[in-house]
């Protein structure tokens, strides 16, 4: 169980949602040091993909909800008056997507990495373009949490 007193304001807020409604991530947390005071949360899964450059990963970082793996990441709730519910469910359901593998990591070459799933990246291999992630490259390179279906494709274009 984790000291309320420990944890910066911000983290205090994101640790009381997990327990009343994702208690079992909560087996996997640690606290980090915080610019903002106190600690931050960060709860981290061990990807088994040799490939990948880090694990999957959920932070209160900053005051802001970030979810990354991989070349991924997104921040969520940024110093904003979005409704904190409603971002750290969309937090959270990245989170799960990416861990149960309906999400996967997809790079466009140069640092352009996105989430997509299989159906998109069939998209992508058909040779056809996506609108919410058009890039024009050479390769695109998947990586998933488990490493069961990294590939890479190239571009018939």
């Amino acid at each position: 169980m984790i000291n309320s007193n420990e944890l910066n304001d911000y983290s205090n807020k994101v640790y009381e949602y997990l327990k009343k409604n994702n208690s079992k991530l909560l087996e996997n947390i640690s606290l980090q040091p915080s610019d903002f005071g106190k600690n931050h949360i960060f709860i981290e899964l061990r990807s088994k993909n040799k490939n990948s450059s880090s694990n999957l990963y959920f932070s209160s970082e900053n005051n802001e909800l970030t979810v990354g793996f991989d070349g991924y990441h997104c921040h969520f709730d940024s110093y904003s008056d979005q409704d904190f519910k409603e971002e750290i469910k969309i937090a959270l359901d990245y989170f799960y997507k990416i861990l149960s593998e309906e999400l996967f990591v997809v790079c466009a070459g140069g640092g352009t990495t996105t989430l997509l799933t299989n159906q998109e990246i069939d998209i992508i291999e058909s040779g056809q373009t996506l609108e919410k992630f058009d890039y024009d490259c050479i390769t695109y390179y998947i990586t998933s949490l488990s490493g069961d279906h990294d590939r890479i494709i190239k571009n018939t274009n």
